[in-house]
């Protein structure tokens, strides 16, 4: 029986970082935007309660769009720590 030589598969690198410009980025944050998705989320005035914020799991710097699937409502306290752990991680 003859054993066959097993080969090493290179690693994947990890995509680019997509580039996206100031347009898209006034775009996707557009008053009109935000307010559809805030009330997709179960506030029918379009905007927040106090101390709420509206976070993009996916940064819209990243390419992430302002959707539904893409934001959480969070308080302010939480979304200054999520970024600040996305800062130590070397996320943002």
């Amino acid at each position: 029986m003859v054993k066959k030589k097993t080969t090493k598969t290179p690693a994947t690198k990890k995509p680019a970082k997509k580039r996206v410009t100031k347009e898209q980025v006034k775009k996707e944050r557009s008053p009109a935007k935000v307010k559809k998705v805030i009330k997709q989320k179960g506030h029918p005035s379009g905007k927040l309660p106090k101390g709420k914020e509206l976070h993009h799991v996916k940064p819209v710097s990243e390419g992430g769009k302002t959707t539904e699937k893409n934001t959480r409502v969070v308080t302010k306290k939480k979304h200054i720590q999520i970024h600040k752990n996305r800062r130590k991680k070397g996320k943002v």
